[in-house]
């Protein structure tokens, strides 16, 4: 119910953000929320994985495809981060050089 709640959090953020134009602190807010999110959603899902193989189910696509997912929504958040800190360094490097 929180993961939900959080994706719920994170839906309605980018939809107001959408609407009324976005502060970076809302999109930073949005970025390591998310993240945040979908790291839950890696635990979460893989425990509901290993508790369903217990019982018998054994459908390895579906389960990859459910932590693909996962990882996926993970991976282009650090993705933007790292990006966002390479602009930052350029940005203070192009500084130091006028100075």
């Amino acid at each position: 119910a929180v993961l939900s709640s959080g994706l719920s959090i994170l839906f309605w953020l980018n939809f107001a953000s959408s609407l009324f134009g976005g502060s970076l602190a809302i999109f930073m807010f949005e970025l390591y929320f998310g993240l945040l999110v979908f790291v839950g959603y890696i635990v979460f899902d893989t425990q509901e994985i290993i508790e369903r193989a217990h019982f018998g189910d054994l459908d390895y696509v579906k389960h990859a495809l459910t932590l693909f997912t996962d990882f996926f929504g993970v991976f282009v958040r650090i993705l933007i981060i790292m990006l966002k800190n390479s602009i930052e360094r350029a940005e203070e490097k192009k500084r130091r050089r006028r100075d």
